[in-house]
């Protein structure tokens, strides 16, 4: 019912692009070989797109980045080979050690009707069956199963929401509402 990504947001400003803007797809791990390949973790789940993908961002924790067309992928093991223009060397990609190498929305694969990218759900406010806000979605816990909404309210309570069609019962981006059906206990 609800497909998500393992994408993550990018939590920073950034000169230029504001930091919605930014969603990861892999992560900088270190060089390969001598030609300056960077060797990287697979944050998505749909790795064919870097076949496609052209321009990606390096982006650090602390906002700053940089634009690179993407000139060859391949896949190593569990992990990705990437090329990037301007990176030509072990140490530069030494540089760029754990920084997101990321993508801009409206690079994103397209999803189904009904599919959701994590970064669209996070902050949405959680509307009960009684019409009582229990709080604002802050995180997504992606399990086998399904993918598990977090829930927090403005006094702190948590309460964790699974993503499945018995509880989730319209997702409302335009205005910024998750309408969901709690177990009455809950409720």
């Amino acid at each position: 019912f609800f497909f998500s990504d393992r994408f993550s947001m990018q939590e920073q400003q950034t000169k230029g692009l504001r930091p919605q803007e930014f969603v990861a797809i892999a992560s900088v791990l270190t060089s390969f070989g001598v030609r300056g390949e960077i060797k990287a973790r697979i944050l998505t789940d749909f790795p064919e797109r870097f076949k496609k993908t052209k321009e990606v961002y390096l982006v650090a924790k602390n906002g700053e980045y940089s634009r690179h067309t993407l000139q060859s992928s391949r896949f190593h093991q569990n992990y990705i080979l990437l090329k990037l223009s301007g990176i030509d060397s072990p140490e530069e990609v030494a540089h760029y050690r754990d920084w997101s190498i990321s993508v801009t929305p409206d690079n994103l694969v397209p999803l189904e009707e009904g599919e959701y990218w994590h970064f669209q759900l996070k902050g949405l406010k959680v509307i009960d069956q009684h019409n009582v806000c229990r709080g604002r979605i802050f995180d997504i816990y992606s399990y086998p199963g399904c993918d598990q909404y977090a829930v927090r309210d403005e006094k702190g309570h948590e309460l964790v929401v699974p993503a499945v069609e018995r509880f989730i019962k319209k997702v409302d981006l335009d205005n910024g509402c998750l309408l969901v059906e709690l177990p009455e206990e809950e409720a």
